[in-house]
């Protein structure tokens, strides 16, 4: 017998659930406990890309109670002066893109903010990073991990956002993806 958890969002993929079947000592498949929980907050996957040599975009993780209590438009006109626009925000935590907007303008700031704040507690802004979109799948089925090929996504929007990834016809899929 093996579990074969098909749970999509946070107690699927924070680690709570793997943590839950390994001490019932339950074999399943996927990520271990420590791996989800290392990759499910966006500022801790990303600080350890950046320790392996991988570029990261520019940006701050704020929770929200520094936000508010260092006083927001203040905290936002000096994540502008520091990043420049466009900034990409977004929660810490969770997934499809719930809660991420791309700013253009400062006017743009205060209610990007609160989307994201609306999915949690602390969110991420970011320098927008133009370029190809590329997702690369890695399984391990026995022997050592292995790169599936990679997938290009072109959404018609520019941005995949929750609209792009799940509305038909919203984003095209290459694979393998169109670069070198």
């Amino acid at each position: 017998r093996v579990v074969i958890p098909l749970v999509h969002g946070a107690a699927g993929e924070d680690g709570s659930l793997a943590d839950v079947l390994d001490a019932m000592d339950v074999p399943y498949v996927g990520s271990t406990a420590v791996a989800c929980r290392q990759t499910f907050d966006k500022a801790i996957a990303k600080g350890m890309v950046a320790e392996h040599g991988i570029r990261v975009p520019r940006g701050f993780s704020l929770p929200h109670g520094i936000f508010r209590d260092l006083g927001a438009p203040a905290v936002m006109a000096a994540i502008i002066d520091r990043l420049g626009l466009p900034l990409m925000v977004k929660p810490t935590r969770g997934g499809s893109a719930l809660g991420a907007t791309l700013v253009h303008s400062p006017e743009e700031l205060p209610p990007a903010m609160v989307a994201a704040f609306a999915y949690g507690d602390s969110a991420m802004l970011e320098e927008y990073v133009t370029g190809t979109e590329v997702a690369v799948s890695v399984v391990d089925l026995g022997d050592g991990p292995q790169a599936w090929p990679a997938v290009e996504i072109q959404p018609r929007s520019g941005i995949y956002d929750y609209a792009a990834r799940y509305t038909a016809g919203e984003t095209e899929f290459y694979v393998p993806a169109r670069i070198t």
